[in-house]
């Protein structure tokens, strides 16, 4: 299921970007205009990556993803009945909104369901899909503009968010023990969940060595942009498509 919500989320961020061509002529917004579209999602991601993992610590990942699942759902298909650019904005700003809280809440489940010795694994396997996510969405996506027109293509892509976020809610449980399907030997083979009170978070010495800790986390820094150039790349390749028939004649 989670490496489903990895693949998903990962679809539903980058459509846009193989949509802005037709958006853009549909809406008649400018470079600089679509530049601002794009952005609108990255600024409340970053801030619910922070406030939403504290969501997914309180409320538990079963009810927080849940949540999650029903808001970047709406977003997404919203994104498919806009008429301009705040329409617009708004729909991608609610997309981050839903999405923020999605890999922080997912971490804490995973260490709910995955012994201390597999966490590495459970890691690189729900990144390689959201990776995969990012790959398949180009030629997924156009088709669906080919047959559904752009419109249609986030509409779908919605309701596929929506089905997983009914299937999360009513397969997964916070506890392993609370679920029909595992064994004994199963639940011996998790860790035990910590008891008494939680430890209050020290913010001030946290956020005091949050910058060697941003110089050494390359691989995210890496990949965040890697998604920011998809948004761009299916524009630069139409532009350059067309500048070279022109020059061609």
């Amino acid at each position: 299921m989670l490496c489903a919500m990895y693949f998903i989320t990962y679809v539903d961020r980058v459509t846009i970007g193989t949509a802005a061509g037709e958006i853009q002529k549909e809406l008649g917004l400018s470079n600089t205009q679509l530049g601002l579209v794009f952005s609108a999602f990255a600024y409340p991601y970053l801030l619910f990556q922070v406030i939403g993992g504290w969501v997914g610590d309180h409320f538990g990942p079963r009810k927080t993803l849940f949540w999650c699942g029903m808001i970047w759902a709406a977003a997404t298909i919203m994104t498919g009945f806009v008429n301009g650019l705040a329409a617009l904005f708004v729909a991608r700003f609610a997309l981050g909104f839903g999405e923020g809280a999605t890999f922080p809440t997912a971490t804490r489940a995973m260490q709910y369901w995955t012994p201390a010795n597999r966490r590495g694994f459970a890691q690189g396997l729900t990144h390689s899909f959201a990776r995969l996510g990012n790959a398949v969405t180009p030629p997924v996506v156009a088709l669906l503009i080919l047959w559904l027109t752009w419109r249609g293509a986030f509409v779908v892509l919605g309701f596929v968010s929506l089905i997983w976020g009914v299937i999360w809610v009513w397969y997964f449980r916070n506890e392993p023990k609370e679920h029909a399907s595992i064994t004994e030997a199963e639940l011996a083979a998790l860790p035990p969940r910590p008891t008494g009170e939680r430890p209050r978070v020290p913010w001030g010495p946290l956020l005091g060595r949050m910058w060697p800790v941003t110089r050494r986390c390359s691989p995210p820094a890496c990949s965040s942009p890697a998604w920011s150039a998809t948004a761009w790349a299916a524009c630069c390749r139409t532009r350059s498509s067309t500048a070279t028939s022109a020059w061609r004649g």
